[in-house]
């Protein structure tokens, strides 16, 4: 996406600051250079949704492209710089530029991939299956994973409790499912 550097702008969020909130009108998609974001909603009864986590070099807000206003809001859960881009810009290079089109085009087909694990996941029961679903779809190679925070966060991932994971974790190991290891956890081969 070399194609927008020309119209990137560079702030600098603290952590728990942020970025936009559901309802603002749109006029930015985004770029995690260092740092984490989650995006979120939250429910009827008031807990939160989480619906992404953007970690370095991770575009947010992408559908934002297309609408007026931001569907969830966007928090820095670090210390982040992040790259902002303007929509019209955005907009007017994908119209013009087939490569810089192609190039975001295939990015947003791999967002959408993920998307799709991720709602697949959350139809399964188990939290063995889901834990498995998880490292398979989302390691690299498939079946490793490196823990980047915490494991409270993977299990808000996942949709289980902090508790269950910790339980899931301990019977797959005691099973010889899966090894754990400076952060990786890997499922055996």
């Amino acid at each position: 996406m070399d194609a927008f550097n020309s119209i990137a702008n560079i702030h600098k969020f603290k952590k728990n600051e942020t970025v936009f909130y559901i309802g603002q009108k749109t006029d930015r998609i985004f770029r995690v250079i260092a740092g984490e974001v989650h995006l979120y909603r939250h429910s009827c009864d008031g807990n939160r949704i989480l619906l992404y986590r953007a970690y370095d070099g991770e575009y947010f807000a992408e559908a934002s492209l297309t609408s007026d206003f931001y569907h969830c809001s966007a928090l820095c859960v670090k210390h982040s710089t992040i790259e902002t881009y303007d929509i019209k810009k955005v907009k007017s290079i994908l119209g013009k530029n087939p490569k810089a089109s192609l190039d975001w085009i295939e990015h947003l087909s791999k967002e959408l991939r993920n998307q799709r694990a991720s709602v697949e996941r959350l139809c399964l029961k188990s939290p063995v299956d889901k834990l498995i679903h998880y490292l398979i779809t989302e390691g690299t190679p498939p079946g490793d994973i490196f823990i980047s925070g915490t494991l409270s966060e993977l299990a808000e991932i996942i949709n289980i409790s902090r508790e269950t994971l910790y339980r899931t974790l301990s019977l797959m190991k005691k099973q010889d499912i899966l090894e754990r290891t400076n952060g990786w956890i890997k499922l055996k081969k």
